[in-house]
């Protein structure tokens, strides 16, 4: 069975179009490696406000096995809040 993995980021502050490729590129190549992947910037609503983007978020995350963390994670206070989560709960943590 394979793990299930959250990809976190930055996202606030980007273009779209660059938040989608980056998570887009990651989400591929983990895919490729033969995990299943949940993407926030594929879950992204644009309507929402930044709490309940993040409360949704972090539902997808405590659903996976594993949390990846893209290089630009240290700029963006969602996905530091999302490290700081899966740390505490135990959840593997991988810095790309």
């Amino acid at each position: 069975m394979s793990k299930t993995i959250f990809i976190a980021g930055k996202v606030s502050g980007l273009p779209e179009n660059q938040v989608k490729e980056k998570f887009s590129r990651a989400a591929e190549e983990l895919s490729m490696m033969g995990y299943k992947v949940v993407s926030p910037a594929s879950l992204y609503d644009t309507q929402k406000n930044w709490e309940d983007v993040m409360r949704d978020n972090i539902k997808y995350m405590l659903e996976c096995d594993e949390v990846h963390l893209l290089p630009c994670w240290q700029d963006s206070r969602g996905a530091q809040l999302e490290r700081d989560i899966a740390i505490r709960l135990g959840m593997q943590v991988i810095y790309h």
